[in-house]
Parts: structure tokens; sequence; C-alpha cells
């Protein structure tokens, strides 16, 4: 039950996984495999986090079969600026191997502190330090600076949203060790050297801001349907829905702005401050509706709103009666949860004597949440109270999971949604396992393999190699895979018992992988194109279930 967000690979992020498909076999497939999926997990050494950077490393900067945007030779940036490559070469080195310490040390802080919510942004540290690396050995060999402006654009887009999510997640766990904050404000100093020296201002990632946002007009969208099904045509629907309708005109207009690379910033923000400010009192009015599916879509809206901010690197802060309405809310869920719940069913569970414990301890731990915010608002005493709703709703759910019921299940998947609503608006990272998202990681994943299995029928159909008939099998046997684990997690299966399920599926992708890595057809490029979306999906979730 994590906050992992769905994930979204960015364009950085596909070159990656493209280029090592088929570039890193001359490291060797089973190296790939064996360190860089693995690495992501924080129980593993130094030496295998810095195998992993160096996988990611080489595949970006090594010889391949692709032409990648990497390696373009003399070409000028678009805006024709230009800097002096033998001055930024240093900065570029600075910049990576501070960030290389910082991911040793949030590996260190992950193992001895499990409960930090540092693991998703040591994941993202990870696969960044390689990017950094793979990009100061570019620049060594580099004859051009054209080749390196948009590579180093991107950088200090990812390195900042980065930076912000640490000190979000160092900023609500006391007691971690200061070396944190002295490598991010070492890697702070050579980003903004390297932006002084190739003339750029500060970046933000404008393609994920365009995702974010246009997910935001939708759920604005969505929520003016249910206002109008739940509420209507009463005189309330009508101003609420003419509020939302300006809401939305607004985000429309921050789409626009985003588009424009030529716009600043700055402007961009005004804009999203603009959103905020018209959003906030509606958002009260609505609440006291009392209605879920108006609930249903505020939550929506106030967790696309939220990745919007956090791209953006503004700060969130506390709003008090949010995180008292949302606890309430979670109190309600749990008695729903009750009341749709027969005695008989609770008998009936592997673990029915503990089951009035928990429940007793899920329903105090919010109401203690409650008294926090209320008591002293204090940062701190609230973070501690949230974590302890985590711990009893972690029981609740362990108790409770295997319960006969449909309409239980559903309300007990609500549960979850609503613990992690909770935690977003404190900016708390969740390290534990999510249903959620890894639905929709295994629904991705379920696509992915399904037009890989077409596009190696399409591809050895054509082209007849003597494996043609193992590679088939185990492309459909890997499709089948993805769909039986997509089905189980959506059913509620237990993350123990995902764990054998997952461990298959991932090693009938290693066996698929290396059959098409043999590719040397017109369809090496599709193939290469679906391997880099599904392998960093299949790692995130192997990772999910696995922790």
């Amino acid at each position: 039950m994590s906050t992992f967000g769905v994930y979204l690979s960015r364009t950085r992020i596909r070159i990656v996984w493209t280029t090592a498909f088929f570039g890193v076999l001359a490291m060797g497939t089973s190296d790939l495999w064996s360190q860089g999926t693995n690495a992501t997990r924080a129980s593993h050494s130094k030496d295998r986090t810095r195998a992993f950077i160096d996988d990611i490393s080489n595949s970006l900067s090594g010889d391949s079969d692709f032409d990648s945007p990497r390696r373009t030779g003399n070409r000028i940036s678009a805006d024709g600026r230009t800097f002096d490559l033998k001055a930024v070469r240093p900065l570029i080195r600075a910049f990576s191997n501070s960030l290389e310490q910082l991911t040793y040390a949030l590996n260190e802080q992950v193992q001895s502190n499990p409960a930090s919510g540092l693991r998703q942004v040591y994941t993202e540290s990870l696969r960044l330090s390689g990017t950094a690396a793979s990009i100061s050995k570019l620049s060594e060999r580099q004859g051009s600076d054209g080749a390196l402006q948009d590579e180093l654009q991107q950088l200090d887009a990812d390195w900042r949203e980065l930076a912000f999510r640490i000190g979000n997640a160092t900023g609500n766990t006391p007691g971690l060790t200061s070396e944190l904050s002295e490598l991010v404000s070492n890697i702070n100093d050579a980003d903004l050297r390297i932006r002084q020296s190739i003339g750029i201002q500060p970046q933000l990632d404008r393609r994920q801001l365009y995702l974010k946002a246009a997910g935001l007009v939708a759920d604005l969208e969505n929520l003016q349907e249910d206002v109008s099904s739940e509420l209507g045509n009463s005189s309330n629907s009508k101003v609420y829905r003419q509020a939302i309708g300006r809401i939305r005109q607004v985000a429309l207009n921050m789409i626009a702005i985003i588009r424009d690379e030529w716009q600043e910033s700055n402007i961009i923000v005004d804009e999203y401050k603009q959103f905020e400010a018209l959003w906030s009192p509606v958002v009260a009015k609505l609440r006291g509706e009392n209605d879920r599916y108006i609930e249903r879509g505020l939550r929506r809206v106030s967790a696309s709103a939220g990745d919007v901010q956090q791209l953006l690197l503004l700060p969130r802060k506390m709003d008090q009666s949010q995180s008292i309405y949302l606890a309430s809310v979670l109190k309600k869920d749990i008695d729903e949860f009750f009341e749709r719940t027969p005695l008989i069913l609770v008998m009936q569970l592997p673990r029915s004597k503990q089951a009035l414990g928990t429940a007793d301890q899920f329903y105090n731990s919010c109401a203690q949440f409650t008294e926090a915010v209320n008591r002293s608002g204090n940062p701190a005493d609230i973070v501690d109270s949230f974590r302890k709703i985590e711990g009893a709703e972690r029981a609740f759910i362990e108790v409770y999971r295997d319960v006969d019921s449909d309409k239980a299940i559903a309300v007990l998947n609500r549960i979850n949604r609503s613990v992690n609503s909770l935690g977003a608006s404190l900016q708390i990272q969740r390290d534990d396992f999510n249903s959620q998202s890894a639905e929709d990681l295994a629904a991705a994943i379920q696509n992915f393999t399904e037009q890989i299995e077409a596009a190696a029928k399409g591809w050895l159909g054509d082209d007849r190699q003597s494996f043609a008939s193992d590679c088939l099998q185990d492309a459909a046997d890997l499709a089948d895979r993805a769909a039986k684990l997509h089905d189980d997690i959506a059913s509620g299966k237990s993350q123990v018992d995902l764990k054998g399920e997952m461990t298959e599926l991932y090693d009938t992708w290693r066996r698929v992988y290396t059959y098409l890595a043999k590719c040397q057809t017109d369809d090496r490029a599709a193939l290469g194109r679906l391997a880099s979306s599904l392998t960093p999906a299949m790692v995130d979730l192997r990772t999910m279930i696995l922790q």
C-alpha cells in the first residue's frame, strides 16, 4: 500500500532502455539483468549500486546499432547558442560524481531506515546518476557543444525535481544525516555553474507538465459530470459547474503556456497559482455536499494538481482542514467496510482472532491523527501520527484481505486510496505495496507483452530463425503470464502470493529479450521501442512486489 506514482517514462529514460536493449549486449545480457534490475532494491551494496550506474552509463555512451540523439556530432542547438565545452566538461564531471555519492548515501539511508520514505527518490537518483555519467563521458569525446545542449537542459530539469522530492522526503523524516543536505547542496552548485556556462535558465520538465496538466483538465471535466449527476439541476449544481468550468479554462490556458517553449517558467507558475486561488474555495464548498462520488472527483483533481505543483517545484503547505477531512473520510470507509461485511465472514477469516483488535487500532489511529492536527499543527507530530495510520492499515489489510465478499474488497481498495490521498496531502512518500499502482503497471505490462508477441510473430514470419519456435512460445507465455498477474493484482491477491508470479514473468522476459536482441531486420527498431517501454515498467513492478 504505497504512493508509488503510476509509471510514466520520460523521453530520457526511454533512450536509456532503448539503447540498453541492444547496445549493452557487449557487456553481457546476464549482467544487465542481474545487476541493473536488482540494484533498484535498497538491500544491495554500494558495489551493486555502482554496477547499475555503470550499466546505464555504458549503455548510453557505448556503441549501438541505433543512431542516438546523444551522438549526433557537430550539431548546433536550435536557438544557435554555443558555449565553451572545454570549460563545461569539469562541471559536468563534478555534477556526476556528486550525484553518484548522493545515490550511495540514499541507499545507505534506505537500508538503515526503511520507513524513511526515500526508496522512490533513491531509485530515481540511481537512474539519473547513470544518465549524468553517460553525459559526462560523451562530453569528453564530443567535438561540438550542440549535441549536449538539450541533454544538459533535461538533466537540469530532472535534477531540480529530484532535489525537490528529496527535500520533501527528508523534511518529513527527522533524524536523517546532514550528509544528504550537503551532497544536495554540492550538486545544486555544480548545476548552477553548468547553467551559467551554457546560458540557460532553471529548467522544468515541460513534457511531464503537459501530460499532468492534461490529466488535470480531464479530472475537472469528470468532476463537472459528477456534480451534474449527483446534484441535478439545483441552484448549487449550476454554481459549482460554472466555477469548475472557469477553473478548467485556467488549466487549459496553462497547457497552452507549457507548450510554448518561449514562455518563461514563471508564467506557468503564475497560471498555476491562479488555478489554485480559484480551486481552493470550490473544494471547501463541495466537501460540504458529503457525496461519495463528488468526493472521489475531488480526490482525483487534487492528486493531479499536486503532480503539477511538484513539477513546478512549488512547496505545499499543509492544509489543516483537508487533513482532518481526509481522516474523516477514512473513518467513514472503515465504518462502511463493516456495514458490508457480515460477522459470519469475519469469523471465517484465517486470522479472525485478530479482527477486532486490528480494526480498533486502525480506527483509533485515525482519531489520534485528527487530534494531532487539531492539537498543535506540529509537522513532526502529524507525520508521526500518519505513520501510525500506515502501520494500522497494513495490519488491517493483512487480516481482512481474505474476506469472501466482493463488496467488502471494493471498500478495502477504497480504504487504501483514502490512506494514499491523506499521505499525498501531507507530501509523505510511502514505500510499501500499493495495489492500485501495481495494477496500473501490470495493465501496461500486459499491453506491451501482447504487442511484443505480435511483433515477434511478424519478424519471424518473414525472417525464420532456428530459434523461432522457442521464441514464439516464450513470447506467448510472456503475454499469458502478464495477463494472469494483472488479473491477480486486480482481484486483490496478496503481495506475498504475487512474488512467485512476478519472478516467473520476469525470468520469461529475460528469455524473450535475448531472442529479440538477435533481430537484424527492419523490425528491430519497433522491437527495441517496445522493449524500452516494457523493461522499466517490469523493473518497477518487480521492485514493488519483491521489496
